[in-house]
């Protein structure tokens, strides 16, 4: 039971470990980005010039790939923490076995978290912008939009042409975005058939 109890605290300090990563990784990218999106603001009353379109191409781009490293990290942080949270379960149904008065007084609901099923399956393609991850990446694909819009300013390029391309360039990203992520988890949950 002390071996259990143990285990159990260990990976609930790898938990929070894991979260709290995962917090910190998106403060800072939501830092950056807002101090990213000030900066060609300061710009906006000047006239258009290839300097200006240089200038925020380059952070645009940086905040993209910034956003892109954040969201790649936070799945892997938030299949871990899965990992974490269904080891946690099944060390729970162990605890009524060296001890079987206990086993009675364990709560009958040792399923899967709430956090992990909180739509209905109709909703569920929606599940994974409900994460740090989703978050992330949805808001560096409209930052990727703004960037592929402000190039093809810089190129003379009509707005409504650009505002266009930045629309579908964005859509465009937050589908790949939302497929990557979902054959991440869907992984996952393969190798953790095979290794069960």
């Amino acid at each position: 039971m002390a071996w259990l109890t143990t285990e159990h605290y260990n990976l609930q300090t790898q938990r929070a470990t894991t979260i709290g990563e995962a917090n910190g990784r998106a403060s800072i990218f939501l830092g950056a980005l807002s101090a990213g999106i000030i900066a060609p603001g300061f710009q906006s009353g000047s006239a258009s010039s290839a300097e200006t379109t240089v200038f925020q191409v380059l952070v645009l781009s940086s905040l993209a790939v910034l956003g892109a490293t954040t969201f790649l990290r936070c799945i892997q942080i938030a299949i871990d923490d899965w990992d974490f949270a269904d080891r946690i379960h099944h060390l729970k149904q162990l605890y009524g076995q060296p001890m079987p008065d206990l086993a009675a007084r364990l709560p009958s609901t040792m399923g899967p978290e709430q956090s992990m099923v909180m739509l209905r399956p109709a909703l569920s393609w929606l599940q994974g912008l409900l994460t740090v991850a989703g978050s992330i990446g949805t808001v560096t694909s409209i930052a990727l939009g703004a960037d592929v819009g402000v190039l093809a300013r810089g190129f003379h390029v009509p707005l409504s042409i650009a505002v266009g391309l930045r629309a579908v360039s964005g859509l465009v990203t937050a589908a790949c975005r939302a497929r990557f992520q979902l054959a991440r988890w869907h992984g996952a949950e393969r190798e953790r058939s095979r290794n069960s």
